[in-house]
C-alpha cells in the first residue's frame, strides 16, 4: 500500500498544479503522467503468471498507444493530428478488449451480461453524440475524418465503461481497482466530450483544466494495479444468473433502436441524417448482438442436451438408463429385421454380494461400487456396444454383431476381467462378482421378451453359483454366466 499512496500523492500533485504551470512545461508533465501509468502496470505484470497476465498486458498496450497519441501532436505539430486521433481510437479499442478480458476472467458465464451493458452504453453514447457533440462539430465545420474518429472513440469508451461497470455490479465485495478504472473512464469520457464540443478534436487545443481531467484519469489507471484488489480482478469471481427478462429485453431494444430513431428524427425535422452514427453504430453493435444471440442459442442447446441426458441416463453412474436401453434395443431389433440377419446380443448382469457390501460398509460405499463397476465394464467396450444400468445392481450390455456367439464370449470375458481386481471401498479391498445371462436374438423377438429371457438366463447362472458355493467354495471374484 505504500507504493499506492506514494504514486497517488506524486501524480496527484502534478495533476493539481498542471493548469497553472507554463505551457511549455505542461507538455513535459502531461507526457510524464501519461507514461508513468506504464510503470505500475509493468510492476504488476512481473508478479503475475499465466492467464492472469493477459488483461493487464492488453491494458499496458492500450496505455502505450494512448501515450504515443498524446505526445504526437505536441511534439511534431498539427500535421500529425489525424494520425494522433486514429491512434487515440486504436488505444480506446484496445481498452475495450482489456475490459472484456477482465470480465471473462472474473466470470466466464457473464458474457451475456457484459454484452447487454455494453450495447446499452453504446446506445446512450449515440444519443450523447446526436444531442451534444455532433451539432457542435458541425457548427465548427469539422471534417468527416475528425468526426468519425471522435465518434468511434466515444462509442468504444462508453462500451468499455459498461464492461467495467458490469464487473463492479457482480462483484461479491468491494474492488477498489475496478472503481479506479471506472472513475478513469468516466473522467476521460467527460474530458473527451467537452474537448470534442469545444475544439472538434481530442488531441489539440486542450486548455489546462481539460488536461487536468485526463491526468486524473491516468492517475486512476496507474493507481489501480498498485492496489491489492488488482490481483483479484483476474481470479474467478461469482457467476451471475443470466436471465433475459422482459425488462432487460425492453431495455436492450430501446438501446438498439435509439440511434436509428434519433437519426430518422433528424430527417423528420429537416436536418440531414447522421450517416457516420448510423453506419459506425451498427458496425459496433451488430457483432455484439450476434454474439449475444449466439450465446443464447448455445445456452438453450446446452440446456436441452442436459435435459435429454437427465432423461436418458442414470444419475449415479452416468450410464444409459432403462428407458434409453429399451430405445436402443428397439432400434437394434428394427435394424436386424430390416437386414434379415440376426445380430442382436444382450447380456444381463447382476452383481453377487452387493447387498452384503451395502449392509457392511454403507450405502455410500455401495453407490461408489456401482459407479466403479460401471466404469470398469464400460472401459474397453467397442464403439457400438451399450452398457446400461437397468436398476439396482443390474447392468445390461447390448451389442450388434453377426457373429453372435463370438460376441457373447468376448463380452463375458470382458466382464470377467473387469471384475477380477478388488475394489477399494472405505479403505479396504472388496471383491465382487457378477452372474451373467446372455441371450442372442433370432430375429423375431421383441425387446421385452429378449430382456426377460436374458434375465431368466442370469437367474439360472446365479442359482448354479449358489449351489457351487455351497458345495465347493467357488471364489467370489469369478462371475458365473449362462447362455441360451
Amino acid at each position: 500500500m505504500a507504493a499506492f499512496r506514494r504514486y497517488v500523492v506524486i501524480i496527484g500533485i502534478l495533476t493539481v498544479v498542471h493548469p497553472v504551470i507554463p505551457m511549455n512545461v505542461r507538455v513535459v508533465t502531461y507526457g510524464l503522467v501519461s507514461g508513468a501509468t506504464l510503470i505500475p502496470l509493468g510492476m504488476l505484470l512481473r508478479t503475475l503468471h499465466g492467464g492472469h497476465r493477459r488483461p493487464w498486458q492488453i491494458l499496458f498496450a492500450a496505455m502505450s498507444v494512448l501515450t504515443v497519441a498524446n505526445a504526437l501532436t505536441p511534439l511534431f505539430g498539427r500535421e500529425h493530428q489525424l494520425v494522433a486521433e486514429n491512434l487515440m481510437t486504436v488505444g480506446h479499442a484496445i481498452l475495450l478488449v482489456a475490459a472484456i478480458k477482465l470480465v471473462l476472467r472474473r466470470g466466464s458465464n457473464d458474457i451475456g451480461g457484459i454484452i447487454d451493458v455494453s450495447v446499452a452504453a453504446m446506445g446512450l453514447g449515440g444519443v450523447l453524440w446526436i444531442l451534444l457533440i455532433h451539432p457542435r462539430m458541425e457548427a465548427m465545420a469539422a471534417g468527416n475524418a475528425e468526426q468519425i474518429a471522435v465518434l468511434v472513440s466515444l462509442l468504444v469508451l462508453v462500451g468499455v465503461l459498461g464492461a467495467l461497470a458490469r464487473v463492479w455490479m457482480v462483484a461479491d465485495r468491494r474492488l477498489l481497482a475496478v472503481e479506479l478504472l471506472i472513475v478513469a473512464l468516466v473522467v476521460s469520457l467527460i474530458g473527451n466530450t467537452i474537448l470534442a464540443m469545444s475544439t472538434g478534436s481530442m488531441t489539440t487545443g486542450r486548455p489546462g483544466w481539460i488536461e487536468m481531467l485526463f491526468l486524473l484519469a491516468y492517475l486512476c489507471v496507474g493507481a489501480a494495479p498498485l492496489h491489492h484488489s488488482a490481483r483479484e480482478l483476474t481470479s474467478p469471481g461469482p457467476d451471475p444468473v443470466d436471465r433475459l427478462t422482459v425488462g432487460r429485453l425492453t431495455f436492450l431494444g430501446v438501446a438498439l433502436v435509439a440511434n436509428p430513431v434519433a437519426g430518422g428524427a433528424r430527417e423528420l425535422v429537416g436536418l440531414d441524417a447522421d450517416g457516420p452514427l448510423l453506419v459506425l453504430g451498427s458496425l459496433l453493435v451488430a457483432p455484439l448482438v450476434m454474439v449475444r444471440v449466439g450465446r443464447l442459442a448455445w445456452q438453450r442447446e446446452q440446456a436441452e442436451q442436459a435435459l435429454v441426458h437427465q432423461a436418458t441416463h442414470d444419475a449415479l453412474t452416468g450410464l444409459p438408463n432403462r428407458a434409453e436401453l429399451l430405445t436402443r434395443l428397439t432400434e437394434a431389433l428394427d435394424r436386424e429385421r430390416a437386414s434379415g440377419r440376426p445380430a442382436v446380443v444382450l447380456l444381463f448382469c447382476d452383481l453377487n454380494g452387493f447387498k452384503a457390501v451395502n449392509d457392511r460398509l454403507g450405502h455410500v460405499a455401495g453407490d461408489r461400487l456401482l459407479t466403479e463397476v460401471g466404469a470398469r465394464i464400460r472401459t474397453g467396450l467397442r464403439a457400438g456396444d451399450t452398457l446400461a444400468r437397468y436398476g439396482g445392481d443390474e447392468f445390461l450390455v447390448l451389442c450388434e454383431e453377426s457373429a453372435q456367439q463370438q460376441a457373447v464370449a468376448r463380452l463375458s470375458e470382458h466382464i470377467d476381467a473387469a471384475l477380477t481386481e478388488p475394489f477399494l471401498l472405505a479403505g479396504e479391498p472388496v471383491r465382487i462378482s457378477a452372474s451373467v445371462g446372455a441371450m442372442v436374438s433370432s430375429g423375431d423377438a421383441d425387446p421385452d421378451e429378449l430382456i426377460t429371457r436374458a434375465d431368466q438366463a442370469m437367474y439360472r447362472a446365479k442359482q448354479r453359483r449358489k449351489a457351487a458355493l455351497a458345495g465347493a467354495g467357488v471364489l467370489e471374484g469369478v462371475p458365473e454366466r449362462s447362455a441360451a
